[in-house]
């Protein structure tokens, strides 16, 4: 009969330090969520706990089953990375703190600009919830989408070498850009409000089905909109402050844009 082997996990480590979060990342969880308008489609999650010093390593197992569990009966991403924290401290007897952050693929029905027709349009969406085993929470959700954005000073720099004869919309340079926007306490928001926020920030949305009719438009509006990724940045912001009139004061709100410059060999980060 084999000899069962030794549960080294519980082992004192050589080096007798706490870490602050380990686990797992990236295990797929297959996921079909419906939010609202919002279709979710497959997702992935990390699992973290932190370690006391007298404790060697996590029980991987147990970081996977937890998440597993939550994805059962979850109705939404942030329920699904709250119920996974609580269980993960369930689960690991020795662990003070734990950390799931869900990331989703996400659908919205939008309708092109000049025909209407209406399509699927992706984004991603996620939660992310730290959890201590005094009962203290932090949650965001968030959302990242991707647009495009006119240059404001190309179009300046093409109406000034036209004499001033260029009239708006001037022709400038256009990119994708992505932004992406959380907001903590998860609670105060939902998805909805966030990806139509971020889209604010944006000279113009992406759309996958598009007519010559809906080219046209999309490019006259985005010209018509030119924008820095600074612009972005406080455009999204000040868009989610009027959307959600309720959001708490002492709420916390998180921007990041990236415009994948096409004249340029490097992007821009806000």
């Amino acid at each position: 009969m084999a000899r069962r082997a030794r549960d080294v996990q519980y082992e004192r480590p050589a080096a007798a330090l706490r870490v602050p979060g380990a686990g797992v990342g990236g295990l797929r969880i297959p996921l079909r969520l419906r939010e609202g308008p919002i279709t979710i489609l497959g997702g992935s999650a990390d699992a973290l706990v932190d370690l006391p010093p007298d404790v060697r390593g996590v029980n991987m197992s147990r970081s996977v089953a937890a998440v597993l569990e939550a994805a059962e009966g979850a109705g939404s991403l942030l329920e699904l990375a709250s119920s996974a924290a609580s269980r993960l401290l369930e689960l690991h007897e020795y662990s003070s703190y734990a950390r799931v952050v869900v990331r989703a693929s996400a659908f919205a029905d939008d309708a092109a600009p000049a025909t209407g027709l209406s399509s699927p349009s992706h984004f991603s969406a996620f939660a992310d919830v730290g959890r201590w085993r005094d009962g203290r929470t932090v949650a965001w959700l968030g959302v990242s989408v991707l647009g495009a954005t006119a240059c404001p000073c190309g179009a300046e720099l093409m109406r000034s070498a036209s004499g001033g004869s260029c009239a708006p919309p001037c022709p400038t340079h256009m990119q994708r850009a992505r932004v992406l926007l959380a907001a903590r306490p998860a609670e105060s928001t939902n998805l909805v409000d966030l990806r139509a926020s971020a889209l604010d920030g944006l000279s113009a949305p992406a759309h996958p089905l598009l007519k010559r009719p809906d080219e046209a438009s999309l490019i006259h509006g985005a010209l018509s909109n030119p924008r820095f990724a600074e612009d972005a940045f406080r455009l999204a912001a000040l868009s989610f402050i009027s959307r959600t009139p309720s959001f708490p004061r002492d709420g916390r709100l998180r921007v990041r844009v990236r415009s994948y410059e096409s004249i340029h060999g490097h992007d821009v980060v806000v």
